[in-house]
């Protein structure tokens, strides 16, 4: 409803300023429309009250004749414009509002699906709560048992907090822009998934090109453990994970390839909306809300870069980000440094 008022409203201050201006034109053409009619009887009059002869004869009301049809004429006219306008007002309105209500229509869904993944952990702590309570006395052993379980709903719960705060963060800062050197950023990344990744007996191999990428340090580094996390969970153990790099004009196009189990055709277009979850097969258990993708997703456009992910069921899935390459001035200050860091 509040909606639908402001596109009246704003269909109406779009109506009103086109016919103020067309009011203000239609004034200024019937006044310099009629100034020439008006001189030439005002010359006739001065003629005849000096009974000259001379061939300036106007009849007084055919120029009132005249100028009631030009007057008659510009009200149609605006009348005219007045219908064009309305239609054409409303569906700019329209089309400005669509955004807001394409906003309105995901935070709702945002705040739908948020409350139910929050209601879930908590569901499951409270029964458990209760069903413990129930009994007459608590051993030792189920004690703890129940204090592991509630540990681990909690652990969810900051998971999802987590998540959820990064998606507000990164949604209003723009970041601290500056030269960074890839090779590190990427070594950073893996170096925080690391030991998940040989947990489960994964290798990860980077080879990308020397280059100089732009952007906010923190936030890119996120990018790829989110990257990295992604491909470590959605694979089976001893398998690989090959971290690329080209150099395409400009841009710095990073590739990280996987062997898991892929994404089906209709799951990649959602991929990175806010808590969708791929399939994966049944025996895997894979945890998580669905936020890092979005995250990401966020993370490239905060700093003017593109993610893009290819995939095939059973082939793995391969992600190509898209980083703007740092100024000439800026890649010399970075090189000029590494000499001296691996001096030290």
């Amino acid at each position: 409803m509040t909606l639908r008022r402001t596109l009246i409203k704003l269909t109406l201050v779009y109506l009103i300023l086109i016919m103020l201006i067309t009011g203000f034109l239609s004034i200024i053409l019937y006044r310099v429309g009629a100034m020439p009619l008006e001189r030439r009887l005002d010359l006739r009059q001065d003629l005849l009250m000096e009974e000259a002869p001379g061939p300036h004869f106007l009849d007084p009301n055919a120029v009132s004749e005249v100028k009631h049809r030009m007057g008659l004429a510009l009200i149609y006219f605006n009348v005219a414009v007045l219908v064009l306008a309305g239609l054409v007002s409303y569906q700019l309105a329209k089309r400005e509002l669509k955004p807001v209500e394409a906003a309105i229509d995901l935070q709702g869904r945002f705040t739908s699906d948020a409350a139910h993944e929050l209601r879930t952990p908590l569901t499951a702590m409270r029964a458990e709560i209760e069903v413990a309570l129930r009994g007459e006395k608590l051993g030792e052993g189920e004690t703890r048992e129940l204090l592991e379980s509630n540990l681990e709903e909690i652990g969810k719960l900051e998971a999802l907090s987590s998540g959820l705060l990064k998606l507000a963060q990164y949604g209003e800062t723009k970041g601290e822009v500056g030269a960074i050197e890839l090779a590190g950023l990427l070594e950073e990344s893996l170096a925080r998934i690391r030991r998940t990744a040989e947990a489960h007996n994964i290798e990860v191999s980077i080879q990308v090109p020397t280059a100089t990428v732009k952007g906010d340090r923190a936030m890119l580094a996120e990018l790829f453990v989110i990257l990295l996390d992604n491909s470590v969970k959605y694979s089976d153990d001893g398998t690989r994970i090959a971290i690329t790099g080209v150099i395409d004009k400009r841009f710095a196009v990073v590739t990280v390839k996987d062997e898991g189990y892929g994404i089906a055709a209709a799951d990649l277009a959602h991929v990175f909306d806010r808590f969708y979850r791929g399939k994966v097969p049944a025996e895997k258990q894979v945890s998580g809300y669905g936020l890092g993708l979005s995250i990401a997703k966020r993370i490239a456009e905060v700093n003017h870069a593109g993610v893009d992910i290819e995939s095939d069921p059973g082939d793995g899935t391969r992600v190509s980000v898209r980083l703007p390459l740092a100024p000439a001035k800026a890649r010399r200050v970075v090189a000029s440094r590494r000499p001296n860091e691996k001096n030290a």
